[in-house]
């Protein structure tokens, strides 16, 4: 086959073009493609009459073109013609004026045959339901492939046309059928098209008219993402912004080809609701090497002629760069394109319409390749387009990660969460699932109305206040909610409500979190109204034995089980006429029982005790039997009867009981215990918090005796608080309750600061306690290190005494730091030996320089035979281990003596010298 395109001047220069360079050629059949930029109908009749005249068997076709262009010239306002010679391909063209899909599935049917290897397809309005015939068409495309274009005009009061045969048609479409068995086809496509930014929803839209994205009117999405200023009529500032869908892996453009007055756009080709899209850029960094792409695609196949079509504002798009993927397609073969008002492209048996793309045809009828000058490919320059483009791809991975990380937390939240929004008035604005299902009423009836629509009218409307008043200062608000159904049902919700702000801190709704506690706070509520009608209450509460270890070691599903179980035959483990009539379920295998008694005598108290005893007994014996399984269960009993806190005493009593793994106590007084020690807590915490800002922590020093030379050779730092009055209190009284609060580290931290500041005046060993809650912490491991590097004249100097802990969460991080003291120089001595963690199996993994042998051990070595056959075996072990000794708690000359008889290395305590301040020493 032969491609050759004619520039018309005039019918005489026509006539001489096909005598000399068409008739000569042998053909089977003649494709005639003719693609005008005006409408001169009285010109474009006399064309068509005068090809007709010399080819009375081509078959002519042509459409209104925006442009065209044929080898390496660009024609406005003209017309070329296209001669497309076949030896071995016949052609065939047909007319179809309704573009319905019953027209298209008959043309498929009939027009559409075995042969048939290519459709060209020229539709006269872009306007009209071109994709809806398009979709029929691929009712039976056979082996063929289809392209083609809508008719497009260069000036916008010019209205499209196409041609057929010697007809000029305004309406309707221009079928082409290529019939071969020997035809090579080949289709593909120029996109330069980059997508930006996040996936999107199409939401509103009819057929190509796009109302709403994501919800949002179209006009305000463009002008969100793009400024305000953005122009809404056609300009390039919405051009340069298409849409981009992706249909069967193919990315595919569409552009906004005008504005309505309601501001919904409409784009050149349709979208469906639910449709997947997101915003693309023009790349013109890329056409170059995107160009030298395609002409290597294009000539991977035989290729005799190349048909194109592009669409008509991409050269707005390319500008100069246009030229560049033209040029590219020419030096491959014989061409003929055409700019359109959309382009039709062949994805598998799915035919869609392109937009600002070049679409390509080859056709060959013999099987040799091609050698064509191709264009050197230039250096990838990495310009500052595609780095931005980049740059907002790679944030928007990355949010679209966390968003599907937070959408799959919020689907697991929604499974068993009760969740709702409000604006800031606390108007309903997003329920879920749940929502409706607890309350019973439908989502619609929720959105728009006010949050107390579910608010229970017997709830304290004080606590509604508090949590405005609360959320309102930006602060989360937690609690129990009593609410009510449509159907006047009361429900609890153990609530939480937190203010959402904007990133300048102002609240822009509020987001509520429910969980239902109706099963477990109803049964409680009730217990409690009921104590408070009864003057001597007499309250049992009840819990499972070891229930945490069974919610380890079963499934959920077999603890609901055995906790339903128990509470259904609970009354029947009580001794007959016990009184009680009704089983109280709290939850977390706990239940309770009331009665009333007469009175609190001693009597009373005395028989209720012995009646539950034998409940407590029942219940060991029997056996629980379920479907699969049987079980056997032991209980925990907690009396109470001080009728003011009687819920919050047996509650304790519980605790207590758990603590001392005893299973049955007659709570009295504990809370007010309880309280009383809160209370002495609280002071303690106030003392230590007033000490460290009033730099009244202090580190005291007492003196390690050299049993050898007879000399002090060293000091052990020891903590100190200072109270307001002046008074020194010892760590005994005050340490564990600063491990309990957040004061703890501030003391650690002034001690090793003390000792290093100690040892540089004193110029003498330091000793400092060490315990594992220190050594587990970063910060304070990452202090001593830094001292020891600060410090490393004096490093060999500092003495790390561990202290007994059996707590240990990670050992090897104990380890790690022994081994990176004694690297500095540092010795470790473990504190106490003889009790406690302080074992010969510790020693292998501590490796220490010093053992101080435990003081409780000294204290008793005069009176007490093993205190002192211990301490003898200590002696000789750290002898042979290469270890030092040291005798703490050294309180006499008879103590001093004895130690220095069994051998020990160092002694300390008040005989040798109490601890004192380092002024008192220096």
């Amino acid at each position: 086959m032969q491609l050759k395109n004619h520039i018309y001047t005039n019918l005489f220069e026509l006539e001489s073009f096909i005598k000399n360079k068409i008739i000569p050629i042998e053909s089977s059949s003649i494709l005639i493609q003719i693609f005008s930029t005006t409408l001169e109908e009285k010109k474009l009749k006399s064309v068509l009459k005068t090809i007709k005249s010399l080819l009375p068997s081509a078959n002519i076709v042509g459409s209104s073109t925006a442009n065209c262009t044929c080898i390496d010239n660009n024609i406005i306002n003209n017309l070329v013609i296209s001669f497309s010679i076949f030896q071995k391909s016949f052609v065939r063209t047909t007319y179809v004026k309704s573009l319905n899909i019953s027209n298209a599935i008959k043309i498929s049917k009939e027009f559409i045959n075995e042969d048939t290897k290519v459709l060209m397809l020229f539709n006269s309005d872009s306007k009209n339901s071109i994709e809806t015939f398009l979709e029929g068409l691929r009712f039976d495309l056979k082996n063929s492939t289809l392209v083609g274009g809508n008719a497009a005009t260069s000036f916008d009061y010019l209205k499209p046309f196409i041609l057929e045969d010697e007809t000029i048609i305004k309406q309707g479409l221009v079928l082409v059928a290529i019939d071969s068995k020997e035809l090579i086809v080949s289709n593909n496509f120029a996109f330069n098209w980059s997508k930006v930014g996040k996936e999107m929803t199409i939401t509103k839209v009819n057929n190509n008219r796009v109302y709403e994205i994501d919800n949002m009117p179209i006009l305000k999405l463009y002008q969100k993402y793009f400024g305000k200023d953005l122009n809404s009529n056609l300009t390039e500032s919405l051009i340069s912004f298409p849409l981009v869908k992706t249909v069967l892996g193919v990315d595919v453009a569409r552009s906004v080809i005008n504005v309505e007055d309601d501001n919904s756009f409409v784009f050149a080709g349709s979208f469906e609701k639910g449709d997947k899209v997101r915003f693309a850029i023009g790349n013109i960094d890329e056409v170059y090497n995107d160009s030298v792409r395609l002409q290597t695609q294009l000539a991977s196949n035989p290729v005799e002629a190349i048909y194109f079509y592009s669409y008509k504002l991409r050269d707005q798009f390319l500008g100069n760069n246009l030229k560049t993927e033209l040029e590219s397609i020419s030096q491959v073969a014989s061409n003929i394109g055409f700019f359109t008002q959309g382009e039709f492209f062949q994805i598998g048996k799915k035919v869609v319409q392109l937009n600002i793309t070049t679409t390509t045809l080859t056709l060959s009828e013999n099987n040799q390749l091609r050698r064509f000058s191709s264009c050197p490919i230039k250096s990838n320059k990495y310009s500052s387009l595609k780095a931005l483009i980049n740059l907002v791809n790679t944030v928007q991975e990355e949010l679209d990660e966390n968003i599907n990380y937070l959408n799959q937390y919020k689907n697991a939240i929604d499974k068993h969460t009760i969740v709702s929004k409000t604006n800031k008035k606390g108007i309903i604005t997003e329920v879920n699932s749940k929502f409706c299902e607890i309350s019973g009423y439908s989502q619609e009836e929720l959105l728009g109305k006010p949050h107390n629509i579910v608010r229970h009218p017997d709830f304290p409307k004080d606590v509604f206040r508090k949590m405005w008043k609360t959320i309102q200062k930006k602060e989360i608000f937690q609690g129990i909610i009593k609410n009510m159904t449509k159907s006047k049902k009361p429900y609890f919700v153990d609530t939480v409500v937190k203010p959402i702000l904007d990133k300048n801190g102002n609240i822009v709704e509020y987001l509520g979190l429910r969980h239902d506690i109706t099963a477990f706070v109803n049964q409680k509520v009730q217990l409690k109204d009921e104590i408070k009608t009864i003057k001597h209450p007499f309250l049992v509460m009840i819990k499972i034995e070891d229930f945490e270890i069974l919610k380890d070691f079963y499934n959920e599903e077999i603890i609901h089980q055995i906790e339903d179980k128990f509470f259904e035959e609970a009354l029947n483990f009580l001794p007959s006429k016990s009184g009680y009539k009704k089983v109280y379920f709290l939850g977390d295998g706990e239940y309770a029982l009331l009665k009333e008694l007469q009175s609190f005598e001693k009597s009373s108290i005395e028989y209720e005790t012995t009646v539950l005893k034998k409940f407590q007994a029942n219940v060991k014996r029997a056996t629980l039997l379920f479907e699969n399984f049987e079980f056997n269960i032991s209980i925990i009993l907690s009396i109470s009867t001080d009728k003011k806190i009687c819920y919050e005493e047996a509650k304790q009593g519980l605790k207590s009981l758990l603590r001392t793994k005893k299973d049955f106590i007659y709570v009295q007084g504990l809370t007010s215990n309880l309280s009383e020690i809160a209370k002495n807590n609280i002071e303690t915490i106030k003392m230590i918090k007033t000490a460290i800002e009033n730099k009244n922590i202090v580190s005291y020093f007492q003196p390690i005796y050299n049993n050898k030379t007879k000399k002090v050779e060293k000091y052990e730092s020891l903590v100190r608080l200072i109270t307001q009055d002046n008074q020194i209190v010892s760590p005994f009284f005050f340490i564990d309750i600063a491990k309990k609060g957040r004061y703890y580290k501030q003391i650690t931290n002034i001690v090793i600061e003390n000792s290093f500041e100690a040892m540089k005046k004193l110029q003498m060993d330091v000793t400092i306690n060490i315990s594992v809650v220190d050594i587990e912490d970063d910060l304070i491991r990452e202090k001593i290190y830094s001292k020891l590097k600060e410090c490393k004249i004096l490093a060999s100097k500092v003495t790390f005494e561990l202290l007994e802990d059996e707590n240990i969460k990670d050992f090897s991080i104990v380890k790690e730091f022994i081994k990176n003291v004694k690297e500095f120089g540092s010795n470790i001595a473990i504190d106490d030996f003889g009790s406690g963690y302080s074992n010969f199996e510790r020693l292998l993994d501590f490796e220490p320089t010093i053992l101080k042998i435990d003081g409780s051990l000294i204290k008793n070595i005069l009176k007490d035979s093993i205190s002192r056959n211990i301490v003898e075996a200590i002696i000789v072990f750290a002898k042979k281990e290469g270890l030092k000794t040291v005798a703490e708690f050294v309180s006499s000359k008879e103590i001093f003596d004895l130690v220095n008889e069994l051998d020990i290395d160092y002694c300390q305590g008040y005989y040798i010298n109490k601890p004192k301040a380092l002024d008192e020493i220096l």
